[in-house]
């Protein structure tokens, strides 16, 4: 018995220390929420960013799912969530999601432009998750603050990141020489659009930012 307390011991002992090990990784959960979007991101400072959250209707499955991801990067709170647009593929987890962990700001592109359920969400709901936490109106150009990780947002509102604001930009880009102009609906172009840099790695999570928007980008 004693020898199998020991390894017990021993494992536990071991387990304990790989967990205290810091974390020297940008780790991305891309969840499945069947159709819609929830992306978290955790920094090596253990800061946590979710980008959406699920469809509104599967809210209590993709909540889960979410927390699922939460619970495996070792979070007790969610520091930054951004919510692209007001579309329910993309805000419908997050009320859900509320009731089971902090989230210390909600980040958003300002007010809903689209008539539906995502105008009514807008009024009804998201004033009373909000008021739990920070909110910011996302504006294009400007970063948010993370160790060592360089997130930037580069569209929000129908607007994009200043051209001075990137070396060598506003330049012309020949793989647009033959655009053709095209949008869907409202509230896409109105996406917020990150561009996230760590070390040599980089990545853009755009929403659902439009073929007129990319190009304006581009």
């Amino acid at each position: 018995m004693r020898t199998t307390l020991t390894a017990v011991s021993a494992l536990l002992l071991s387990a304990a220390a790989a967990y205290a090990q810091p974390r020297t990784t940008l780790d991305i959960y891309v969840v499945d929420v069947e159709g819609g979007n929830a992306t978290l991101f955790v920094t090596p400072a253990g800061e946590s960013v979710l980008i959406d959250a699920g469809n509104l209707n599967g809210a209590a499955r993709d909540a889960g799912r979410i927390m699922d991801a939460v619970r495996d990067a070792h979070l007790t709170q969610i520091d930054h969530l951004i919510l692209t647009h007001y579309h329910a593929d993309h805000f419908g987890g997050m009320e859900e999601l509320s009731k089971q962990i902090p989230i210390r700001e909600f980040i958003d592109h300002g007010p809903n432009i689209q008539p539906g359920a995502g105008a009514d969400w807008e009024r009804d709901v998201y004033p009373r998750l909000y008021a739990t936490g920070k909110h910011t109106v996302a504006k294009a150009g400007v970063r948010i603050p993370l160790t060592g990780v360089d997130w930037r947002i580069v569209a929000s509102a129908g607007d994009i990141i200043p051209a001075s604001a990137l070396p060598g930009a506003n330049k012309p880009n020949p793989e647009c020489a033959n655009f053709k102009p095209f949008d869907n609906n409202m509230e896409d172009p109105m996406s917020v659009a990150s561009y996230i840099t760590f070390g040599r790695f980089h990545t853009a999570h755009l929403g659902d930012l439009t073929r007129d928007m990319e190009f304006k980008l581009m």
